[in-house]
């Protein structure tokens, strides 16, 4: 049972380690397109600017992100007045991943309409949610798990453009989210994208970087102990 726990601490750590856990910071879902197919991934503009694939990147939530729902036209997302939730706003908080969508890297000009970013699936403890406010305070909700998941979550993108939301869940924990894109290229026509699933830690407690760093330390530790106990 022991040497069980020690090898489970040690896969969680080696896991753990093959993925970048984004704290704070401006960092994009990001839409390019190269030989004929759309490319979804994860451009990290601070501290350093580089580029992840979706699954090689973990959106790490803090406490900061801990609010309660304002009620009234937010309640059919969020909750009645003073329900909990958990948000990524659409404005910068040095405490959390400043998180945007971004098309630059498209070429407008080659694209008729928008790009549109379909949510397909999510999994998790909670709701996930996007939306944005108008300039009366009122929400605009782009995309919802709360009522199931239809064609119409989704936003939509302007080619060679960049964007912020706000980004809720109704609980703390591990959530994957699958997005897809599509739009109409004006010489290869439309297309549509693989799903991306991207993975967001909502206030992990204990978090998945320090248990990992545990199991690493655990495992160095009963190696060392059995090198000792071992016959000379």
């Amino acid at each position: 049972m022991k040497l069980h726990w020690i090898t489970t601490g040690i896969t969680l750590a080696l896991s753990a380690q093959s993925q970048t856990f984004i704290q704070s910071g401006h960092v994009d879902i990001g839409i390019g397109y190269e030989d004929k197919a759309f490319d979804l991934h994860v451009h990290q503009e601070e501290p350093l600017e580089q580029e992840f694939a979706p699954g090689e990147a973990v959106f790490a939530i803090g406490s900061a992100a801990a609010g309660v729902s304002p009620g009234g036209a937010f309640t059919s997302f969020l909750g009645a007045s003073g329900t909990p939730v958990w948000v990524l706003p659409s404005t910068e908080n040095s405490q959390l991943p400043f998180l945007g969508f971004g098309t630059e890297e498209l070429t407008a000009s080659e694209w008729s309409g928008n790009i549109s970013l379909s949510l397909k699936a999510i999994s998790g403890p909670g709701t996930f949610s996007v939306w944005g406010v108008s300039g009366f305070g009122a929400p605009e909700l782009k995309m919802s798990s709360v009522n199931g998941i239809s064609a119409d979550d989704r936003l939509l993108l302007v080619p060679g453009s960049h964007g912020h939301f706000n980004v809720g869940f109704s609980a703390p924990g591990d959530y994957l989210v699958t997005l897809e894109a599509s739009g109409n290229h004006l010489i290869d026509g439309l297309r549509t994208s693989d799903p991306a699933t991207y993975r967001f830690q909502v206030v992990p407690e204990p978090s998945t970087w320090a248990l990992a760093l545990s199991g690493i330390a655990a495992g160095a530790l009963w190696l060392r102990q059995r090198g000792q106990q071992r016959p000379q």
